[in-house]
């Protein structure tokens, strides 16, 4: 990564080291067990309707890593008065179940895979089944822990053949699950993207930005900055941590980021665009990550208030990314202005 220069304000960055973690998958004779034919994914209607929370979390889960590579061959919908999940039954079935019925779990993911003896082997069938009683509601800002949709999202990385993993990761091996900026914040991280590209290629060659105030530290998830309100003055210096990672297969090129002060709280916050407080330039190589602790100087004239601290990659639209609504982010800390 190169670092951040000064364009305008006065900025102070540090980088802060990241434990080195890669996506994990079963093999079989050498080869990786995987889907070597596209999956035809099949709707539990019953459980998860045509429109609501639910559905746009069934599908977020799904193409956070289908539209990556397209291997996907089908979407289907079982119907409506179908309300079994069954498995082995030759379908690939993604549904709502009650945690009883699943041990307790969040989610579950039963995958069928023949007997490795010669050769390769692949996934025959797999079925996901996630707790009914989650909250299926979008995340925005900073808020982390278990939802439905992260757990959409987790568990379709299983399907696609991922094991558990460490570090910056939706396949966290437990909760909370990290989330990144933007109104869809259950994504996927570069590590799992990367699983992706290694497993069954990208479809297309682009970078994809993705900014977040969460990190990891010694294996534990957290906001970089507590969940508070630190008072600062005018005119004086601070600083505020944010994680940035590229889970594109290319690299994006220089491109800028600026930090704003804004009394609105998100979503409404990630549209404004005034009380930018610093800029810096940045590259980043594809599936890099680094978190980073960015400094600004409170300006003389800013109003007494109380600030949300956004962090906007590529406001500019400079950067061509697989994806353009996942390029802002927010502080857990607020900063209070009373001096």
């Amino acid at each position: 990564m190169k670092n951040m220069g000064l364009a305008g304000f006065v900025a102070v960055l540090a980088l802060v080291g990241l434990e080195a973690r890669a996506a994990a998958w079963d093999t079989c004779n050498g080869s990786p067990v995987k889907w070597y034919s596209g999956p035809v994914v099949y709707r539990n209607r019953c459980s998860i309707p045509d429109s609501g929370n639910v559905n746009t979390a069934y599908w977020n889960g799904l193409r956070q890593w289908d539209d990556l590579s397209h291997i996907v061959s089908g979407f289907n919908v079982n119907p409506a008065t179908d309300c079994a999940l069954d498995h082995s039954d030759g379908q690939n079935e993604l549904g709502l179940c009650d945690r009883a019925a699943i041990d307790g779990n969040n989610g579950v993911t039963y995958s069928t895979v023949g007997v490795c003896f010669i050769g390769s082997n692949g996934i025959d069938e797999a079925d996901v089944c996630i707790a009914s009683d989650l909250d299926f509601t979008p995340r925005t800002g900073n808020a982390f822990g278990t939802s439905g949709r992260s757990t959409f999202v987790h568990e379709a990385g299983h399907f696609f053949g991922f094991k558990h993993e460490g570090g910056h990761s939706i396949l966290r091996t437990s909760p909370p699950h990290l989330v990144t900026g933007g109104y869809e914040s259950s994504t996927l991280w570069p590590t799992n993207a990367q699983g992706m590209r290694d497993l069954y290629g990208y479809s297309l060659t682009k970078p994809n930005l993705l900014p977040a105030a969460m990190g990891v530290v010694g294996d534990v998830a957290q906001t970089l900055d507590p969940a508070l309100t630190r008072s600062v003055c005018r005119n004086t210096a601070t600083t505020v941590k944010f994680y940035v990672g590229n889970l594109g297969n290319a690299a994006t090129g220089t491109y800028s980021m600026r930090m704003r002060l804004s009394p609105t709280a998100p979503p409404l916050g990630y549209s404004e665009s005034s009380n930018v407080v610093a800029t810096f330039s940045h590259s980043m190589g594809a599936f890099a990550e680094g978190t980073y602790s960015l400094g600004f100087t409170v300006p003389a004239a800013l109003p007494f208030n109380t600030y949300y601290v956004y962090l906007d990659l590529d406001p500019a639209g400079a950067v061509d990314e697989l994806r353009e609504n996942d390029n802002t982010t927010v502080s857990a800390m607020l900063l209070r202005v009373e001096c």
